[in-house]
């Protein structure tokens, strides 16, 4: 703008100094000589004003050295965004029913290009958005796991991808990416066939200067084992935890190996799979593991400057979601009616630092649970575990 104020205020200068020396005699080439070299100082004026603020400062995009990460909320589901200067990832979408909010979320970011997009499995929860997606942004390259599966959410977005004419990649271990000054690594899948789908997961680690993140999508504790017995260098600074902080992700030997300075969840609130688990929550917390999640905070976006991260929020609670009834809960919790004796010897089971008896296979049952009678556990005090209802 100062440019464009300059240039004109030049002209009239440049106008007033032909008039002048319109009427010297024999004076036509100082007069064209003069009017050529204002004009030089007004071209110069502008191009030296372009790119500039008012304060004569370069202008240039406030991220341009930054890594940024943004977890973004999308309920009981994944999706995260990779910015590096002006090349960006998306690793899954969450839901289609969160379609709109993603595209929001991304359109506040600036984005309109995504050098590469990875669905980690084939989950609605981490690809159900993805069709949407792949019509509103130009894409580059897309990666998602190769398997057969009856999967509809999975089977839509291969026939989304043929019409489109766009190849996905197939995950490798030990694949190299590069994302402007960032890279990636893929670590996971390690097999061609695994008993649920979640295990597909594609496991990508990040790296930015000095700084990285560990990205696990839905992988548990089989993908973990093999990460691990493949040697892999998995220490992290950032931990995002494998489905959604539930019970069947980050085992110990795991979360020792990646050993990170911090942990995200990225969970729905008030979700009926009561994610994330009490144990999971324990060990951050034994670990002193600062815990991000989306269910108490929204989106959250990690910085790195290749040296250090920083977070966008404060980090979160340490608590699960049948702690948190219990506390919410100002009514007390009425016995079981219409129990005969035989009903009163049923056997059900109670952890040691727990309030809450449960009927057997309760994840929240851990390995020192106490095998006991219904009676026994209604007059100690224990209450029905709110997951298994025994």
């Amino acid at each position: 703008m100062m440019g464009i104020y300059f240039l004109i205020v030049l002209i009239a200068i440049i106008l007033i100094v032909n008039s002048k020396l319109h009427f010297l005699p024999n004076k036509s080439k100082l007069r064209d000589s003069s009017i050529s070299a204002a004009l030089i100082i007004a071209l110069l004026a502008v191009g030296g004003c372009s790119g500039q603020d008012s304060s004569g400062v370069k202008q240039q995009t406030q991220d341009e050295n930054l890594l940024e990460v943004h977890f973004i909320d999308v309920g009981q589901g994944d999706s995260i965004l990779v910015k590096n200067g002006s090349k960006a990832m998306l690793i899954d979408t969450g839901t289609k029913n969160n379609s709109v909010r993603l595209k929001k979320y991304l359109d506040q970011q600036g984005i309109e290009k995504l050098d590469y997009v990875i669905g980690t499995n084939p989950l609605k929860d981490h690809i159900g958005g993805m069709i949407d997606l792949i019509g509103n942004y130009e894409i580059s390259r897309i990666i998602i796991p190769q398997i057969d599966c009856l999967n509809q959410t999975y089977k839509e977005l291969q026939m989304e991808l043929l019409a489109r004419y766009m190849k996905p990649i197939k995950p490798e271990p030990g694949e190299n990416y590069t994302l402007g000054d960032a890279s990636f690594t893929i670590l996971a899948p390690n097999s061609s066939c695994y008993d649920t789908l979640a295990d597909y997961s594609i496991v990508v680690k990040l790296i930015y200067g000095e700084t990285s993140f560990l990205l696990t999508g839905d992988a548990g504790e089989v993908s973990e084992q093999e990460m691990l017995d493949m040697e892999y260098d998995l220490s992290a600074n950032v931990l995002k935890l494998g489905r959604h902080g539930s019970s069947s992700s980050a085992t110990d030997e795991f979360l020792s190996a990646v050993n990170p300075d911090s942990a995200v969840i990225s969970v729905g609130r008030d979700n009926h799979y009561l994610n994330p688990h009490m144990g999971t929550m324990l060990k951050l917390k034994d670990h002193e593991i600062p815990v991000y999640r989306t269910d108490e905070q929204g989106s959250i976006a990690a910085v790195s400057d290749g040296h250090s991260i920083t977070f966008n929020v404060e980090p979160g609670t340490y608590t699960w979601p049948e702690m948190i009834a219990s506390e919410n809960s100002s009514e007390e919790v009425a016995e079981p009616e219409g129990l005969d004796e035989a009903d009163l010897q049923n056997l059900v089971f109670v952890n040691e630092n727990s309030n809450k008896y449960h009927a057997a296979g309760c994840s929240f049952l851990d390995e020192k649970a106490v095998e006991i009678t219904l009676e026994e556990a209604l007059e100690a005090g224990y209450e029905p575990c709110r997951l298994c209802k025994p």
